[in-house]
């Protein structure tokens, strides 16, 4: 069967698609995502603010995004991912630039709350998800495992980079660096996402109609598994929106993603901090993150490639059982080596972030995307903005962060439990749905020569 890889006369415009939201997604998981733990410090005592207040705003940042999901990712399957990419991008890099020019508390949280967050919300998890998520189907995992890799490439590179800025000079002057990235770089590359591959008269994956044909043909004739797998993803059924509601499996990722959110959310935030709570220079703290991040890379190629052929509850269970060690590790450590032991832990878990958004994809198609991801961005919203902020609070009277990896660890746990129960679900109607492809198929065989 021809490979599904190339496009007969030229490189899929799809692999384009992935490169630009790739690197889009690098800067914005270096300024904004994982940016924030550098901040923190250096913004409390700037600002005069207590640990929890500033844990807060961060916090809160990340919460409002999840609290949006179920709007934006309404907005992006209905209107398309460009648009809200052009859109997230000037708010995010404006915002940026408001939050260098703060000089009280009112001022950070406007920055950070109505520009930053609700751009990079926007633009660069809901709209880049929604386009990898609609040009590719047999390779999504692999694909979201390749935006994610990159991502935290950018991660790792621009991390070091920005805390020599705050060191050199100030961390505004690292915000500004920020908010010229987005408006000077990414914001004119996004009009060159195209919204879908049918826009460009293109199958997903860079298939054609006669490849799928074909495997069509050989499905029929039974001596061909591969064509049967292939077929699985270009005759699928996407669920309606109430189907895939009604299905006990997005409930168990539903559940299994919160709690994996509730593990990682306080250590996302206070990781550096707690670095130096446990003897580290920031300097040193510093690197031991970025090699965290740099962990990501290998551990969501890695990922990536099982995650198109292994159980999805597999890989994601599997995943969590690995971040409860890192937390273990930071909980009881006690030496610089324990450290980078429990980044290597971590960072390989969160490998399987494009396996458990790719899930969504696989198990219920592409139609509803966006909005399914939304919901479940929702349900744990409440744990970004808690989660967080508890662990700055407890900081705060005790001086300490072991209740916060117990609990991140338990949550792990749990998380690792609900995944391994998780299996795909069948589509309502599929019974049928296959019986007609099949006649289908049956008469496309008997007409051939």
């Amino acid at each position: 069967m021809t490979n599904l890889l190339r496009h007969p006369t030229q490189m899929f415009y799809g692999w384009r698609v992935l490169a630009l939201v790739s690197f889009m997604g690098a800067l914005n998981n270096g300024f904004f995502s994982k940016g924030a733990a550098l901040f923190l410090v250096p913004v409390e005592t700037s600002l005069g603010l207590s640990r929890a207040n500033t844990s807060l705003i961060f916090a809160l940042a990340r919460s409002e995004g999840a609290v949006e999901g179920p709007v934006i990712g309404y907005l992006a399957d209905r209107y398309g991912s460009r648009k809200l990419l052009v859109v997230g991008t000037a708010l995010t890099g404006v915002g940026f630039l408001i939050f260098a020019s703060s000089s009280n508390v009112w001022t950070f949280a406007i920055a950070y709350l109505l520009f930053i967050s609700l751009g990079a919300t926007m633009a660069f998890q809901h709209a880049t998800k929604t386009a990898v998520n609609m040009w590719f189907s047999r390779f999504r995992v692999r694909a979201m495992a390749i935006q994610e890799a990159t991502g935290n490439l950018g991660s790792m590179l621009l991390i070091p980079l920005l805390g020599l800025v705050i060191a050199l000079y100030n961390w505004q002057a690292a915000a500004v660096m920020a908010g010229l990235a987005y408006l000077v770089i990414v914001l004119p590359l996004s009009p060159l996402v195209k919204e879908s591959p049918e826009s460009m008269g293109l199958l997903p994956d860079g298939a054609t109609p006669e490849q799928v044909a074909e495997a069509r043909r050989e499905a029929s004739r039974g001596d061909s598994p591969a064509a049967r797998r292939m077929l699985r993803y270009y005759d699928s059924h996407d669920f309606s929106l109430k189907e895939a509601l009604c299905s006990p499996t997005y409930w168990l990722l539903l559940l299994g993603t919160l709690f994996r959110q509730v593990a990682k959310a306080p250590v996302q935030v206070h990781i550096v901090a707690m670095l130096q709570w446990k003897g580290l220079d920031s300097a040193t703290a510093g690197l031991v993150f970025a090699f965290w991040l740099g962990m990501n890379v290998p551990s969501k190629l890695f990922f990536g490639f099982i995650g198109d052929r292994a159980p999805a509850q597999v890989s994601l269970g599997g995943g969590m059982l690995l971040y409860a060690l890192a937390m273990a590790l930071l909980l009881y450590g006690d030496s610089i080596w324990v450290f980078l032991l429990a980044a290597v832990c971590g960072g390989m878990a969160e490998g399987i972030t494009p396996i458990n958004w790719g899930a969504i994809g696989n198990y219920f198609g592409r139609r509803y995307f966006a909005t399914l991801r939304g919901i479940i961005n929702l349900s744990h919203s409440w744990a970004l903005l808690l989660m967080p902020w508890a662990a700055g609070w407890w900081f705060d009277r005790h001086g300490s962060y072991d209740m916060t990896l117990i609990v991140s660890l338990l949550a792990a746990l749990l998380a690792a439990v609900i995944y391994g129960v998780m299996r795909r679900p069948s589509p309502p109607g599929s019974a049928q749905q296959h019986e007609r492809q099949d006649d289908e198929l049956a008469a496309r065989s008997s007409s051939s020569p």
